[in-house]
């Protein structure tokens, strides 16, 4: 069984930085990002999920690596 890379997303609730989600795509990292927010819910509302986005975060802009 191959194991998927998680990539960070920077995720955005129309259009405002909510915070950062690992997942192996943006629509997967969303869907995390919702159900991490205890509103799984609403995973099926298709009004409710199209307001979120999700872009590959970058460093410095989403958030600061670690010297750790």
């Amino acid at each position: 069984m191959k194991i998927k890379k998680l990539e960070l997303f920077a995720i955005y609730k129309n259009g405002g930085h909510k915070g950062n989600q690992r997942g192996s795509d943006g629509i997967d990292a969303i869907n995390q990002y919702v159900i991490d927010s205890q509103l799984e819910d609403f995973l099926t509302d298709k009004d409710f999920m199209n307001q979120y986005s999700a872009i590959f975060a970058i460093e410095n802009i989403h958030y600061i690596k670690s010297k750790i």
